[in-house]
């Protein structure tokens, strides 16, 4: 089971024709994941996904261009960003152990 907790690090808010980003993170399994948001919430979603090795950072110039249009979420995978790292020992699905033999 995925325990979600969610928080704020910055608020964004409107300033003039321009609409701020907002920098927030969310707990997942006990790590801090970091997204950015923009947008309104009503409008049609976007989730962002970076490659690898990025991070959200990247989205940037696109989240102010489209947050009229859409509401945009862009996350740092776990690792990546400012998304807590998972530890050594982290447990690898069972799963995919066994797609790999």
């Amino acid at each position: 089971m995925c325990r979600l907790e969610k928080t704020d690090r910055a608020a964004g808010r409107r300033v003039g024709e321009v609409l701020m980003v907002f920098y927030r993170t969310v707990m997942v399994d006990g790590l801090s994941i970091f997204y950015r948001e923009a947008g309104r919430p009503d409008a049609p979603t976007l989730l962002l996904l970076h490659g690898f090795p990025s991070s959200s950072r990247m989205y940037e110039p696109l989240l102010t261009r489209l947050s009229a249009h859409y509401h945009l979420v862009a996350p740092d995978y776990p690792g990546f960003g400012h998304s807590d790292a998972p530890g050594a020992k982290a447990a690898f699905p069972t799963r995919s152990i066994k797609l790999l033999k």
